[in-house]
């Protein structure tokens, strides 16, 4: 049985303030949403969800899970922003959509701390977060998506970024681009394309052919595009050079966003 309940009180909750909020562990997490208001979901920064003290998932702001969110989808509505651990955008090939989609559900028995913790901006007029979750039967953490940042300097022209993690027996979903001027990229690896440059205007038709939404300044390599998790790159220990050959016409910094999913139990990334 799905119960959708409030979570416990968040503290802290004040301009400049660093927030934790711990998750009552045992019972499995399909989605947790927050409620805001008097804050903008970009004054909310450093989010992050982790089991016992370990990095699952990262996000620069509340702002960039609702681009997410957006990007998939999936309802969005003003106050409102929701963290998906059920995938509703898998669409399975081989059994039941459902058994897929609930297949990356935040397990959490036998975790002595789950938390999400984030920072709100000093600028913030007058800051009210509630949460509350979704949650079903008790499960340990199987499966799950780990979306990761990582951080470049680009030059006006083609750059290759050619050390993005590669965790052993984990899948990359995506790949995301964040940054103005983005005109095409391409992904290879061990000098196979999995994807090749073409055109902005195609590329994000093929995206909205998809059910996608594209984001601006945002350049999605998305693998999982018809919604197949065995379209993702398994990270094989065979794989010795994997790169991006990004072409830009404006200089500056990019965020380059991997989402990754792998066994919980078996990685320590």
């Amino acid at each position: 049985m799905r119960n959708i309940a409030p979570l416990n009180k968040i503290t802290g909750v004040d301009a400049g303030g660093t927030v934790s909020l711990t998750l009552p562990v045992n019972l499995t997490y399909d989605k947790i949403h927050f409620e805001y208001a008097g804050v903008t979901a970009a004054q909310i920064k450093n989010v992050k969800v982790e089991l016992n003290g370990r990095t699952l998932t990262e996000y620069g702001t509340l702002q960039d899970l609702i681009n997410e969110n957006i990007y998939y989808g999936r309802e969005v509505t003003s106050g409102l922003a929701t963290m998906h651990f059920v995938r509703s955008e898998i669409e399975s090939s081989k059994q039941p959509r459902l058994v897929e989609q609930r297949f990356f559900g935040l397990g959490t028995a036998g975790l002595s701390l789950a938390q999400i913790k984030f920072d709100i901006d000093d600028a913030a007029a007058a800051p009210v977060i509630k949460a509350y979750a979704e949650k079903s039967a008790a499960s340990a953490p199987g499966w799950l998506f780990k979306r990761r940042s990582f951080r470049y300097n680009f030059a006006v022209g083609v750059n290759e970024v050619e050390n993005l993690p590669r965790p052993r027996g984990a899948y990359i979903a995506a790949i995301q681009i964040k940054k103005a001027g983005i005109k095409t990229a391409e992904f290879l690896v061990n000098n196979t394309k999995w994807r090749e440059p073409i055109p902005k205007a195609l590329h994000n038709a093929i995206l909205k052919q998809n059910g996608r939404t594209p984001i601006t300044d945002t350049h999605s390599i998305d693998l999982m595009l018809d919604g197949d998790v065995f379209g993702a790159l398994m990270l094989d220990p065979a794989i010795n050079d994997m790169r991006l050959r990004i072409d830009s016409e404006t200089e500056g910094q990019a965020e380059i966003i991997v989402d990754y999913f792998d066994s919980y139990a078996n990685s320590s990334f």
